[in-house]
């Protein structure tokens, strides 16, 4: 087991929770970790990660430049 040290107002902030809960804070921290891991590996973590995600995407087919040019021609 292992210290932690937060502020009064989160600590007062994870006893409502927990309380609300009907867990320990302890296991309320346990749980936020656990849902903030699954979380992390369901979205890409970098910018870099996401790239090449809409290259298949039909808003991306095409050349840029026509796809420009005809969407401002489009109100003439």
């Amino acid at each position: 087991m292992q210290n932690l040290q937060i502020s009064d107002q989160a600590a007062n902030q994870l006893h409502d929770m927990a309380a609300q809960m009907h867990v320990t804070g302890s296991e309320l921290i346990e749980r936020l970790i656990k849902k903030h891991r699954e979380e992390r590996i369901k979205q890409p973590e970098r910018l870099a990660d996401f790239a090449g995600l809409l290259a298949d995407s039909p808003s991306f087919v095409g050349n840029p430049l026509d796809i420009q040019k005809a969407m401002r021609d489009e109100w003439d």
